[in-house]
Order: structure tokens, then C-alpha cells, then sequence
């Protein structure tokens, strides 16, 4: 009897301890494309303002060759991307989380249909505290964060309300 509770004392107190971890996310939502019968310059100035109307900085935009993009830091609680699982484990709490977002948004003219193409995707550090003895432990690194098509609907309905 003594092995017994020994045996499930111990079990409990290693489960208690599980290091913090992130399962990854799931599979990305597609690839986002819209077709508007619209005037190239008419649909590239709705998508330039949807970046300032959304406060996303905008660090890189190419007129001519169509391209906008962003990286930008999300705030707590971001539902833009999906970096997956955080599980601090028994022994652990989440103290920060820095989760970037970029998106690449791509206008072109094809064959007087114009595409509005958003890529996005993200990166994200989630750094814990141990509870035991209140020492930072781990910052676990999430390279590869997913879309959740949260700004690919924002954008597209920002369009198509325009046009």
C-alpha cells in the first residue's frame, strides 16, 4: 500500500512540474484571392486606406509593382493569427506574449480584373514565470504562426464596400 501511494505521490508531483510547451497551430485557412471589376488605381488606394483606417503600418509599398506590406506587433488577446496551443504547464504561468503579425498584400491588374491577394502569417515568443519559485524560466519561440482569414475578410469587406 505504501508503494502504491508512494508510486502515485510521485506521479503527481512530475506532472506538476510539465515544462511549459506550445502545441503548433493548425493548418493555415487557404490562400486568399478576390477579382474586383474596378479601375487598378480606385482599388489599390481602398487597400492603402484600409492599412490607415486598421492602424497598421504600412513599411514597405510598391505602386508599380503592387505590392504593400506590414509587420506589426499584435496586442494581447490578438485573434489575427494562430501560433497554436500555449500550455504553461503545472508548475508555470504565461507572463508575456509578443506575437508579430506581416502581411503582404498584393494588387494586380489581370487583364482588366483586378486581384487583391493578402498573405498573412506571424511569429510569436511566450516567455513564463516559475510558480515554485517565481524565477523567469523558458521563452518559447513560435516561428511560424498561421492566419486565422481575420484580416483577409476585414480587407476584402473594405473593398467591396467601396466599389
Amino acid at each position: 500500500m505504501k508503494k502504491i501511494l508512494a508510486t502515485v505521490a510521485l506521479s503527481t508531483l512530475l506532472v506538476g512540474c510539465a515544462a511549459p510547451s506550445v502545441t503548433p497551430p493548425s493548418a493555415n485557412t487557404g490562400n486568399h484571392v478576390d477579382t474586383y471589376h474596378a479601375d487598378f488605381s480606385e482599388v489599390w488606394e481602398h487597400a492603402v486606406d484600409w492599412f490607415a483606417i486598421n492602424n497598421i503600418p504600412i513599411k514597405n509599398i510598391e505602386r508599380d509593382s503592387g505590392i504593400i506590406s506590414s509587420d506589426y506587433s499584435l496586442g494581447a488577446g490578438y485573434s489575427q493569427v494562430d501560433c497554436g496551443a500555449v500550455d504553461p504547464g503545472g508548475m508555470h504561468i504565461l507572463i508575456d506574449q509578443a506575437v508579430t503579425a506581416n502581411i503582404n498584400v498584393l494588387v494586380r491588374d489581370r487583364s482588366g480584373q483586378i486581384s487583391v491577394q493578402p498573405n498573412v502569417f506571424g511569429q510569436g515568443a511566450f516567455t513564463f514565470r516559475n510558480t515554485w519559485d517565481n524565477r523567469l524560466t523558458e521563452t518559447i519561440r513560435v516561428d511560424r504562426c498561421v492566419t486565422t482569414g481575420e484580416l483577409e475578410r476585414s480587407l476584402q469587406n473594405h473593398i467591396q464596400s467601396r466599389i
